[in-house]
């Protein structure tokens, strides 16, 4: 009876040493170091094709948030009539530049996992909006006018909300599909414009607030 009882006890500890030794390999199976690389497939404000990313790093600390950034990048080209002279026109062509860096979280799902996270730009964080702009104005069916505006609007701020849906394999590799909602102030793009002002009167502000779409991938290390 004696001997019962010593092999239930040993067989009790080896158990619950196996048992413990299984959770220290789940948990340490759980941490992981993560790098999510995306790219930008579309702009809803953008008129064509754009480029651009999202860069992120994942961490195991609980609570704590991961840091990423952001950016897209497309072009505009618009002709704006003077509301008051039908034969007075401005041909604007835009490059705008949205950069924002933002903090997300990763929440697991027992088939997909979903990241939602929020981001910033502004000029002192050398994020934000940017526009360059090329102009040619011509005024009463006259001659075509050329001036020149770069770097637009830099101290407007940007912000950002997003959210990805992935599919993780082999606990080391994501897929996933995300979409980023960039929000900002209408911005007038010839406010810094060399070469003088106007001859005729035009509105020139712009709202390229919008959706980024994007595809990526992440892996655990």
């Amino acid at each position: 009876m004696l001997n019962r009882t010593k092999y239930f006890c040993k067989l009790c500890l080896s158990g619950s040493f196996l048992l413990v030794l299984l959770s220290l390999s789940s948990t340490a199976n759980a941490q992981f170091i993560g790098i999510n690389a995306d790219v930008a497939i579309d702009y809803s404000a953008a008129p064509g094709s754009v480029s651009g990313y999202s860069v992120g790093i994942s961490h195991p600390a609980p609570f704590i948030p991961n840091i990423g950034y952001s950016s897209v990048n497309f072009k505009d080209k618009d002709t704006v009539t003077d509301s008051s002279e039908s034969t007075s026109s401005v041909l604007l062509e835009t490059t705008t530049t949205i950069k924002t860096i933002n903090l997300f979280y990763n929440i697991p799902f027992p088939v997909v996992t979903i990241t939602v996270g929020f981001g910033y730009g502004s000029d002192n964080l050398n994020t934000g909006v940017e526009t360059k702009t090329t102009i040619v104005e011509t005024f009463e069916g006259g001659t075509p006018k050329t001036q020149q505006t770069s770097d637009l609007e830099t101290s407007v701020p940007v912000s950002e909300v997003f959210f990805h849906i992935g599919l993780p394999f082999w606990n080391t590799v994501e897929f996933h599909l995300g979409y980023h909602l960039m929000s900002f102030t209408s911005i007038d793009i010839t406010s810094n414009k060399s070469g003088g002002d106007f001859e005729g009167n035009y509105n020139t502000k712009k709202n390229y607030s919008g959706g980024m779409t994007t595809i990526g991938v992440q892996v655990a290390f």
